[in-house]
C-alpha cells in the first residue's frame, strides 16, 4: 500500500512540474491569492496542487471506521475542512482538490466569526461542548447506520437546535470533521445575534453555490480524556 501511494504521488508530483499552468482554483474561477483582503490572513491548510496532494494522502491513513469513545478528549481547530457528499476524496484527488480549493476560500469568513478558536470537548458518556469563538453549542454525539457522526445541537442548556448528521476520519491524533452546509448555517443562523452577522450573511451565500458541501474543522487532539 505504502508503495502505490508513493507511486501516485510521484505521478502527480511529476505532472504539477509539467503542468504550471495548472491550478485547482480553476475548478471554481478563482485564482487569486489565498489573502484575505480585509483581513490580511492566509488559509492554514495550504493551497494549490501540492495542498491537495498532502490531503489526498492524509486521507488515504484516515478512516471513519471508529466509535465515539475514541473521540473522547478535547479537541482543537487547526483548519477549515470541506468535504463533497458526492466525491470520494479518499480516493479521487480531484475531490481533495476541489475541497482544498473551497477551504481556502473558507479561511477569511471563519477568522472573522472566531472559528480559528474552535474546540469540540466529547465525555465519556458522549455529551459533547463545541466552543466556537463566542458561540458555545452541546449536546450528544452518535452514530448512526450509514457509520456518520450525528450531532444533537442545543444551547443555553434547554434550547434544541436539531441534529446534523458529520462526516468524520480520524487518523492518530488528527480528527477531520465536516457538517452538512445547510443545517449547520440553519443552525448558525439561529444564534447569529453572538456571531458576526455580515460574515455569516456572505458564508452562507458563497455555500449556496455548490451541491451536497459539508463543512468543518481539521482538528488535533489537545488533551486525551480519562
Amino acid at each position: 500500500m505504502k508503495k502505490i501511494i508513493l507511486c501516485a504521488v510521484s505521478a502527480l508530483l511529476l505532472g504539477a512540474s509539467t503542468a504550471s499552468a495548472f491550478d485547482p482554483r480553476d475548478l471554481f474561477g478563482n485564482k487569486s491569492s489565498n489573502s484575505d483582503e480585509s483581513t490580511g490572513s492566509t488559509s492554514g491548510s495550504g493551497s494549490g496542487i501540492l495542498g491537495a496532494i498532502g490531503d489526498f494522502v492524509n486521507n488515504i491513513t484516515a478512516n471513519d471506521r471508529f466509535s465515539v469513545d475514541d473521540i473522547v478528549g478535547t479537541w482543537k481547530y487547526t483548519s477549515p475542512s470541506v468535504s463533497f457528499k458526492s466525491e470520494n476524496a479518499l480516493q479521487n484527488i480531484g475531490g481533495a482538490a476541489a475541497a482544498t480549493a473551497v477551504e481556502d476560500k473558507l479561511a477569511p469568513y471563519y477568522k472573522r466569526l472566531g472559528f480559528t478558536n474552535t474546540t469540540l470537548t466529547v465525555d465519556e458518556e458522549h455529551n459533547f461542548v463545541m466552543k466556537l469563538g463566542l458561540l458555545q453549542l452541546q449536546g450528544t454525539i452518535e452514530k448512526d447506520e450509514e457509520n456518520h457522526l450525528v450531532f444533537n445541537f442545543s444551547a443555553f442548556r434547554s434550547l434544541k437546535l436539531g441534529s446534523v448528521q458529520a462526516n468524520a476520519t480520524k487518523s492518530g491524533n488528527k480528527l477531520n470533521l465536516t457538517f452538512e452546509a445547510t443545517k449547520l448555517i440553519q443552525i448558525l443562523n439561529k444564534l447569529s445575534g453572538v456571531l458576526n452577522s455580515t460574515a455569516l450573511k456572505t458564508l452562507t451565500a458563497l455555500l449556496n453555490s455548490y451541491d451536497d458541501i459539508y463543512i468543518g474543522f481539521k482538528m488535533e487532539l489537545a488533551q486525551q480524556g480519562k
